[in-house]
């Protein structure tokens, strides 16, 4: 299904589709497959990218969303920075928007989690500059009926968007390419994060020799590592064992070390640049102990453990 038949569907059936039990209807359906779906087919190579939508749980929500999401940044609607989908209460239109996680915000900020996100807005934009010209829509209007709605905090985290009212849909191709380059802006806005990183004081485990560019690709590197959901995955099918020296953090430390491990990405550097990073838990990756992880990052090994050890690790 194409991205234009989508967005016009729920313009055009949510109101009613609202009055009745969000329970197995068919538009809540409608929005959480197909449209999610069209906008993962539209995304082309995904890469790291994962597609969730909402209509709502146990109750409709007043503005329903598709959103895009980059494993190394978030994994949901709460947190984070993400591409998405949001559609008026008023089902007069749809924006394009790059926003941000307003559940993380309320819990930080409480009251101020409105003037916080728009502070990170604006922090966002001038990270960006002239980029998000092709977004002209700094600050965007979903008719939010309460100053408590969801859409209210999202017109907060609007970063940038573009707007497309019911009875002006573009045709698809355009609908598409706007889509390519708001995620071209989301993995400017990632590296431009790495970068910063980049520029704080070195952690005193990049090999010496690396390049600028390399450097950058380096923190994407640790990065992955960092990322909960996937370390969790992979040491639940790896494992606690350090693969280089074979420690057991529950041998040596009871109960203190149950559970505990570190994962490490196995991708060379060269390959970590846009969104083709692989980052499957079970062939990409492998479980160092602190000490051993460190050191392979500071020897440049990162993707060969066999030659860490046989160069390096003298047991």
């Amino acid at each position: 299904m194409q991205l234009r038949e989508c967005i016009e569907r729920v313009l055009t059936t949510y109101l009613t589709a609202a009055k009745d039990d969000l329970k197995e209807h068919p538009t809540a359906k409608f929005l959480r497959k197909d449209f999610r779906d069209a906008v993962a087919s539209a995304s082309g190579d995904h890469g790291r990218l994962i597609f969730k939508a909402s209509a709502g749980q146990g109750r409709w929500v007043k503005g329903p969303w598709v959103g895009i999401f980059d494993q190394l940044v978030t994994t949901s609607a709460q947190s984070g920075y993400y591409p998405v989908y949001l559609f008026r209460e008023d089902m007069q239109g749809v924006y394009l928007s790059l926003n941000q996680g307003m559940t993380e915000a309320k819990k930080n900020y409480k009251a101020d989690a409105k003037t916080a996100l728009r502070a990170r807005a604006a922090n966002f934009r001038a990270m960006l500059g002239a980029q998000i010209n092709l977004f002209p829509d700094l600050v965007i209007d979903l008719a939010p009926t309460a100053p408590s709605n969801d859409t209210a905090f999202y017109e907060a985290g609007n970063i940038c968007a573009k707007f497309y009212p019911i009875n002006q849909l573009p045709p698809e191709a355009q609908l598409i390419g706007d889509l390519s380059s708001m995620l071209l802006l989301y993995q400017a806005i990632l590296e431009g994060e790495v970068i910063s990183d980049s520029n704080n004081a070195s952690e005193g485990d990049e090999p010496v020799d690396l390049h600028y560019e390399d450097g950058t690709k380096f923190r994407f590197h640790k990065r992955i590592e960092r990322n909960v959901r996937l370390s969790k995955d992979v040491k639940k099918l790896q494992g606690y064992v350090c693969k280089v020296c074979n420690t057991n953090f529950e041998k040596k430390y009871g109960a203190l070390g149950k559970g505990y491990i570190e994962a490490h990405h196995l991708k060379p550097i060269a390959a970590l640049k846009g969104t083709k990073v692989a980052m499957n838990p079970l062939n990409d990756f492998t479980v160092l102990c602190s000490n051993c992880h460190r050191m392979v990052h500071r020897s440049g090994c990162l993707e060969d453990i066999e030659k860490f050890k046989a160069e390096h690790y003298h047991g």
